[in-house]
Parts: structure tokens; C-alpha cells; sequence
């Protein structure tokens, strides 16, 4: 083969060569960068994992400590479980919602759920039996008969008609009272506005619809209430005129040598006395010690 043919094909070989040597160059390097993010990922991927099967450490909207009806202790718990059921995969496990409910208390239920916790008491492995002990420790809830005695004596005082319903409503849930006799004593309970104007039309026969009427009729007259308060008029700037010392006597009189009051001056003229001297029987123009003063 012709040597000059040769030369170009060696070069565009060895060109070839060169390119296909870089590209495994950087395919290695590329390969290099990979194997070292690869600890990373996997690092990353177990946080996430970690932090998947730890108890979410926000609380829900609620009192911490569940004792003596502030909130009651029932309310309490059942908040918790609306809150489990919202994140099920989260709190799967009943010793995680043994836990988040401990990290909720403050006070003395803080220092019980502490101590049963430490102690590794049988109830904190089983929802159910942590919920029957801390009920028993802490609730103060009333039902039954107590919970009758205290709706029957219930009154809306100075309250509102809903801030009345709500407390009603509450006790009511815990007594087995029928539907007319809880109607009849939110009824008597209401104040006495209330109560004659709901009596002077058609008495609702459901509890819903007479805590509504009530409510709204307590609305109206407390919008009139407002309407008759009387607002005080406003106050005229004073001028530099009014601010002078006003005076409390009119000026006195000036009558012939003497002087004498306003007031004198009227009472004279009420008693049809002499405007000159002040006594009886004649008037000034005829008064014989104003002819005996001129000279």
C-alpha cells in the first residue's frame, strides 16, 4: 500500500483511540462519583425511615393535663384517639400511644404517667388498660344521678342562651332523660325574658329547635338592650368668649346716690316698694328722702 495513502488513515485511527480512551475515562470518574453518594442515600433513606416510626411530637389542640373536668379526663383520652386515628401507621403500636399521651401531661397526671412509665407497669404495653387506670386515677367526670341533680338545679343566670345550652347539652349526654322532660328544663332554666316570650308563641316540641329559638330570642334582646343605652351628646368646643368667669350676680343698679342689686331691685318691685329708699306707700318719683337728699 502506498505509504502516502497510509498516513491519514493511522491518524484518524489514533484520533479514534484517543476518544474512546477519554470517554473511559470519564465514564470511570462518573462511576467513582456515584459509589461515593451511594452511602449518603442510603444514610438519608434510614433518617427517613427513623423518623416514619417516631411518635409525632406536635400536640393537638388541647388541655395537657386531664384532671378535675379541666377537660375531664374521658374527653382527654378521646381526643387522643382522634388524633391516633388520624396517623394510624404512626401510632400502630399501643406502647406509642401509651407514650404520646404521657408527653401530653403536666402536673400531677405528669408525674403519675412518669412514674407508672419507669416502673414499666403492665397497663402502659396495652392502650385499652392505660386508658381504664388513668380514667380511674383521674377522671372526675359526673353521670347518672349526680349529673340529674345537677341539670335539674342548671339555670342561664347572667349568661348567654348558647354559653346555657353547651353546659345543658353536656350534662344531659351522661342522664337518661327522655326528649320532652330535657325540652321542659332547658325551658325552666332560661331567664325570664326569655322564657315568656318563647311561652307566648307555639312551644318547640324537640330540644334542638328550642335551644335555637332560645338562642335566637336571646340574641334580640340583648341587641335591644345595646339600643337603648343612651349615648352622650357631644360637648360644644368652648370659645375664648366662654371661657371668661361668668358672673353670679347681675351688676347692681345704680339708682340717684344709691346702689342696690338686681335682686333688691325685684323684690322692691315684687312688694310694690319704693325703688328709691324700700319702703311702703309711694314710689321712687315721690319719695320724700330722695326730696330731702337733693341739695
Amino acid at each position: 500500500m502506498d505509504p502516502a495513502k497510509e498516513t491519514p488513515i493511522r491518524s484518524a485511527v489514533e484520533l479514534q483511540g484517543a476518544m474512546l480512551e477519554r470517554h473511559q475515562e470519564e465514564l470511570s470518574a462518573a462511576r467513582y462519583a456515584v459509589e461515593g453518594l451511594s452511602p449518603q442515600v442510603t444514610e438519608l433513606t434510614n433518617q427517613l425511615q427513623s423518623l416514619r416510626s417516631e411518635p409525632t411530637v406536635i400536640p393537638p389542640r388541647f388541655h395537657s393535663e386531664p384532671r378535675i373536668n379541666n377537660p375531664p379526663c374521658r374527653a382527654f383520652l378521646t381526643q387522643c384517639e382522634v388524633f391516633f386515628s388520624l396517623q394510624p401507621a404512626t401510632y400502630a403500636a399501643d406502647r406509642a400511644k401509651v407514650a404520646f399521651v404521657i408527653s401530653l401531661l403536666s402536673g400531677r397526671a405528669r408525674d403519675w404517667g412518669a412514674a407508672v412509665w419507669e416502673m414499666e407497669a403492665v397497663f402502659c404495653e396495652h392502650f385499652s388498660l392505660f386508658k381504664e387506670e388513668m380514667i380511674k386515677v383521674f377522671d372526675r367526670s359526673v353521670f347518672g344521678q349526680e349529673a340529674s341533680r345537677l341539670l335539674s338545679s342548671l339555670r342561664q343566670g347572667k349568661r348567654s342562651a348558647a354559653d346555657y345550652a353547651i353546659e345543658f347539652r353536656t350534662l344531659s349526654a351522661t342522664c337518661e332523660w327522655n326528649e320532652p322532660a330535657l325540652t321542659a328544663r332547658f325551658l325552666e332554666g332560661l331567664t325570664e325574658e326569655v322564657r315568656e316570650e318563647i311561652l307566648s308563641r307555639d312551644v318547640p316540641s324537640s330540644l334542638d329547635k328550642m335551644v335555637e329559638l332560645a338562642i335566637c330570642l336571646d340574641k334580640r334582646f340583648e341587641w335591644r338592650r345595646r339600643a337603648r343605652v343612651p349615648v352622650p351628646p357631644l360637648q360644644p368646643i368652648p370659645t375664648s368668649s366662654s371661657l371668661a368667669t361668668p358672673r353670679t350676680d347681675p351688676e347692681p343698679k345704680q339708682l340717684g346716690s344709691l346702689c342696690i342689686s338686681g335682686a333688691e331691685r325685684q323684690r322692691r318691685i315684687h312688694h310694690r316698694l319704693c325703688l328709691y329708699c324700700g319702703a311702703e306707700g309711694h314710689f321712687a318719683i315721690q319719695c320724700p328722702v330722695k326730696d330731702r337728699a337733693r341739695p
